[in-house]
């Protein structure tokens, strides 16, 4: 009874925000449904600034943005397994976790001033490109999908 009453308050939660699918976005953050869950109980105002987070890390494009560096969308590796993402990837920004893979650990973590926007082909998508914003600029994006939900 318990599991279902969390997981109400979790699709609650996740509908406060967005269409995009927070419980998927911070599934691996938590690491377990049941986790995600409760945070969301517990804290739903932290919950949703967090998926804002999570959707604020990404938009898919068309054109390489100014300045990014350019990557392989095969450089991107799962946080648990250590599976590279195929060149065949699908992005799908519902489900396109932040925390799922080596986004920060990988790429952004390299830059001391946390300004380097990624740019991943992802020939197989609607739009060749998946971009990662800079730290900075997806804190920026995150405090205002917040404020504005």
């Amino acid at each position: 009874m318990k599991r279902l009453f969390l997981l109400g308050m979790l699709v609650m939660a996740a509908s406060m925000v967005s269409a995009q699918n927070c419980a998927a976005l911070l599934l691996p953050y938590f690491g377990s449904a049941e986790l995600t869950a409760q945070f969301a109980q517990d804290h739903p105002e932290k919950f949703n600034y967090h998926c804002c987070e999570a959707r604020a890390a990404f938009y898919e494009s068309d054109t390489v943005p100014a300045g990014a560096e350019l990557r392989s969308i095969t450089e991107v590796r799962d946080k648990v397994t250590g599976v590279a993402l195929s060149a065949d990837f699908v992005v799908d920004l519902n489900t396109l976790s932040y925390y799922a893979y080596n986004f920060y650990e990988g790429f952004q973590a390299h830059h001391y001033y946390c300004n380097v926007t990624y740019c991943f082909s992802t020939p197989s998508s609607s739009h060749p490109y998946l971009v990662l914003r800079s730290i900075d600029d997806m804190k920026a994006e995150a405090m205002k999908l917040f404020e504005n939900r």
